[in-house]
């Protein structure tokens, strides 16, 4: 009897220790281990059934397969065995109750409850709600001009590249490390790409196991000269001890759960540092919200990743250092229901009447001059591929939606017109990333080479994606954007509007700067504390100013102190 007890307790444990099972309502995961010990329980009340009654079956085909497969050998011929009197006794029978009642428990919750509490056929509605209130807003009204410093020019797979090249120039760190995944996010009011230095592989986590593995990697998203290897915070060494490519009880998901996290699911183990530099793992927890399905957030656990001390928050007390506490696949599928359920199942298979859908299989984040961050995607009507209908930005922490009609360009439309613009180079667009340009709707992204190295960077307008404007860097890719825009029409949203401004004034200072292989004219004009700033494409006469000639530009109104303009009208030269 002990060795049976034994076995019980060390497959259990085994079974928790590899699959973590959330002990709570609308999760299936605990089904499996109630199936199996309703078999183990049905199968001993079977063989001593079978052991009675396998002389009378001997005979026939299903006796013989009956005894291949429970008592691994044919009958003893020449003996009949008279089980008519047989009684099951009172200890069988409560085994075989129990087993039944695990099996049909497992088979509940497996399969019936699922689709009776789960299935979008009943609940299509709930599954569109879950979203929450979609407020319809004014893009211009919501989200602010983008400071030009904080437009990201650098995207993950360019980001892999530079973080893989500064690990590569320390000697023998990558032999132990790999590069974790990369987290976007902001640190010290800036934009940074940053991942954990993880074990390579178990024989790497024994050798270090006492300490874990050192450092981080953080990637500039706006400067791609910014790259830099963590391994000390004030003087003190960076050693990674739970991580999410640890062993045994270094693993995170398995050190949280036999921590206690095992009433609610766990979700988008995210490594983010805070404004100390300091190491965490930001893990969401959730629950099924529709039965068995429809993951929600309802709390946070931050792990320090150094000493392992966990602090679980609910979703309204986060720190606010913590960018993301809404996963990216629970707000894409909420999305994705939110527009297809909009008339119902039916209609969602059938008709498509009214449905939508993200224009894209992921979303993207955007980080706005308001210090909040969005989870973003363009939305577009079923069956249509080049154009979208609008545009949904859902906060990354607090989940609340605003949905924003501007018809316009895909990602993928705006990407393929970027690439047009340099075609004879072959440049690859990254992913374009939406931004308020001075009241414009506009997709940025990065032009790289087939090495993923950043070459370019092109302006793409979302209402009109053939106004493009393509240049070395931000700022003469800008220029270029805002020229033609000017010559080609303007592509401002109706109502907010963001009219050019004449100004005729002297001129109190002007130099001249190269930058990228192209010259800036900057300047200043009387009574006007503002710089200035133009190219030759914005008038062939801007070379020929000088300090005391009076002049008059056009630029859009802006309070930025440094203003790019768009034409020189007239020179007093």
């Amino acid at each position: 009897m002990t060795w049976v007890i034994g076995f019980f307790l060390f497959v259990n444990f085994i079974y928790l220790y590899f699959e973590r099972p959330v002990f709570a309502f609308g999760f299936t995961d605990w089904s499996l281990p109630m199936l199996f010990w309703g078999w183990i329980l049905l199968f001993y009340l079977a063989r001593p059934l079978l052991q009675k009654g396998r002389a009378a079956l001997s005979n026939s085909p299903w006796g013989r397969l009956l005894e291949k497969l429970f008592l691994g050998g044919p009958a003893e011929s020449g003996k009949v065995v008279d089980i008519s009197g047989h009684h099951i006794s009172p200890r069988i029978k409560k085994v075989a109750m129990a087993g039944a009642a695990l099996m049909a428990i497992g088979i509940l919750n497996l399969i019936v409850l699922p689709v009776m509490l789960s299935h979008p056929f009943f609940f299509s509605q709930s599954y569109r709600n879950l979203l929450g209130t979609v407020e319809e807003s004014s893009f211009t009204a919501d989200v602010e001009p983008i400071n030009l410093s904080q437009i990201r020019i650098i995207d993950e797979e360019t980001a892999i590249k530079l973080a893989e090249k500064k690990v590569g120039e320390v000697p023998a760190l990558g032999s132990e490390t790999r590069l974790g995944d990369l987290v976007l996010q902001k640190v010290q009011n800036r934009l940074y790409y940053v991942a954990p230095l993880e074990h390579r592989g178990i024989f790497q986590w024994m050798t270090n196991f006492s300490q874990g593995s050192k450092g981080y990697v953080m990637v500039s998203a706006t400067n791609p000269q910014d790259v830099r290897l963590v391994q000390h915070v004030n003087g003190n060494p960076v050693y990674l001890k739970v991580q999410t490519n640890g062993f045994v009880m270094d693993y995170l998901p398995r050190f949280l759960y036999f921590h206690g996290i095992i009433t609610a699911g766990m979700a988008d183990y995210s490594f983010e540092i805070d404004d100390d530099l300091n190491p965490y793992w930001v893990v969401t927890l959730y629950k099924n919200k529709v039965g068995y399905s429809g993951p929600d957030a309802v709390g946070v656990v931050l792990v320090n990743a150094q000493t392992g001390e966990i602090k679980k928050y609910s979703t309204n007390d986060v720190p606010a250092w913590v960018d993301r506490i809404q996963p990216e696949n629970f707000v894409y599928r909420q999305i994705a229901s939110w527009g297809d359920y909009v008339n119902g199942y039916w209609n969602s298979l059938l008709a498509k009447t009214g449905t939508l859908k993200p224009t894209g299989d992921r979303l993207h984040l955007i980080y706005g001059n308001d210090d909040r961050v969005y989870w973003y995607t363009g939305i577009t009507s079923s069956g249509r591929d080049e154009s979208s209908v609008g545009f949904l930005l859902v906060n990354s922490r607090t989940k609340d939606a605003k949905w924003y009609k501007v018809a316009g360009a895909t990602e993928s439309a705006a990407r393929k017109s970027a690439e047009g613009q340099v075609q004879e180079k072959g440049y690859r667009a990254g992913y374009p990333i939406l931004y308020n340009i001075h009241g414009v709707p506009t997709y940025i992204a990065p032009l790289k080479d087939k090495e993923g190295l950043l070459k370019l960077v092109s302006f793409i307008s979302v209402e009109n994606y053939n106004l493009v404007g393509v240049g070395a860097d931000i700022d003469s890719a800008l220029r270029a954007y805002q020229l033609n825009l000017i010559n080609k029409g303007n592509a401002f949203i109706p109502g907010h509007e963001i009219k050019p401004v004449r100004l005729q004034a002297k001129v109190t200072r002007f130099s001249q700067v190269v930058k990228g292989g192209e010259s800036y004219f900057y300047f200043t004009l009387e009574g006007d504390p503002r710089i200035f700033v133009g190219t030759i494409n914005n008038s062939p006469k801007l070379s020929l100013v000088r300090p005391n000639d009076t002049i008059a530009i056009t630029f859009n109104e802006s309070r930025e102190a440094e203003v790019s303009i768009l034409q020189l009208e007239t020179g007093g030269f």
